[in-house]
């Protein structure tokens, strides 16, 4: 029998070239929602940078059928000034289901689209279990410098609730609610985004085999103010961002836009030219997206510490590469 099941994931945090266990890390890092582009901030990667397909390769990609992500009670229209409760709903099926007690985690944000950056304010009060949030932003030379992401918060020291809001070993669906305040005038258009993990319990992120979820919603302001559609019904221009974060220990997230929809291909070379590893070989909509490489082969190898090549290959022809160390 197939059971719905949601779980929190566990993040990396690289300090001096260390990495923190993964499954007992306190929360994700800033900027891993998977949102487009808006204005002059490039696509996000998201929390599949590090949660990894399993030696199997399942998940094969992010937004696996078997679950999904969704936003929930998002106005159509905002009020200034005024508080939404909005849900974060997270439901995935497991099959089979993991032996190990299950974790499940999210990231969010809203986004003026006009700007580029964040829209309103989270407001954590009363911020009890299991509705326990916390506020994360990215550093201050960052192109994101200017958002905000609410998230679920772990504190292993906490004997009461160690947990937080992960939910740990729940069934699923799960929710958080999350309070957001609107800006205090009309900012027309923002958008919210999202991403849920559904994760094995296993103690591990790489390779691991955890489920990413990514979702978007939007709200107008209620004068109905005109600004910027979505990126895709834009002009675009093919590019590739520089991989993040770079150098790299255990992997790494690759943004790129495309200028009209196809086949898109996106491999990293060794500096002699030949082929290691094919990170994403899909087709694609016009407008901007992500991908990863986690520092192996095609062979499911890790390959050896040195410096590499992430190329893209657009639809329309158009290859550009970009640099990425490899140092473990």
């Amino acid at each position: 029998m197939r059971h719905i099941i949601v779980r929190a994931a566990a993040f990396t945090t690289i300090i001096g070239g260390a990495s923190i266990a993964f499954a007992f890390s306190t929360g994700p890092p800033a900027v891993e929602t998977g949102a487009f582009k808006v204005q002059n901030k490039g696509a996000e990667s998201s929390c599949r940078v590090c949660h990894t397909a399993n030696p199997l390769g399942i998940p094969s990609g992010i937004n696996d059928p078997s679950g999904r992500l969704r936003i929930l009670d998002v106005p159509a229209n905002y009020f200034p000034g005024q508080t939404y409760t909005l849900r974060v709903h997270l439901e995935h099926t497991w099959d089979p289901m993991p032996p190990d007690p299950l974790r499940w985690d999210f990231e969010l944000q809203a986004v003026q689209a006009s700007t580029g950056d964040s829209a309103g304010i989270w407001i954590l009060a009363p911020n009890a279990p299991p509705d326990t949030f916390k506020i994360v932003k990215s550093t201050s030379i960052s192109v994101y410098k200017n958002r905000r992401y609410v998230e679920h918060t772990r504190n292993p020291a906490d004997p009461v609730d160690p947990n937080g809001s992960t939910h740990y070993g729940e069934l699923g669906p799960v929710e958080w609610h999350v309070q957001w305040k609107a800006p205090p005038g009309d900012s027309g258009k923002i958008y919210f985004f999202a991403a849920g993990n559904s994760a094995n319990g296993d103690g591990q992120a790489s390779s691991s085999g955890d489920f990413i979820f990514t979702t978007v919603e939007s709200t107008m302001g209620a004068s109905n103010v005109d600004v910027p559609g979505h990126p895709a019904v834009l002009q675009l221009r093919t590019g590739l961002d520089p991989p993040y974060p770079n150098p790299m220990v255990k992997c790494t997230g690759i943004s790129f836009t495309i200028a009209k929809g196809g086949l898109v291909d996106v491999s990293v070379y060794d500096l002699q030219g030949r082929k290691v590893r094919t990170a994403l070989h899909e087709f694609r909509e016009a407008g901007s997206h992500s991908t990863f490489w986690d520092g192996r082969g095609d062979d499911r190898r890790f390959v050896a510490n040195g410096m590499y090549l992430v190329r893209l290959t657009a639809p329309d022809g158009r290859r550009v590469s970009q640099k990425v160390a490899l140092a473990r």
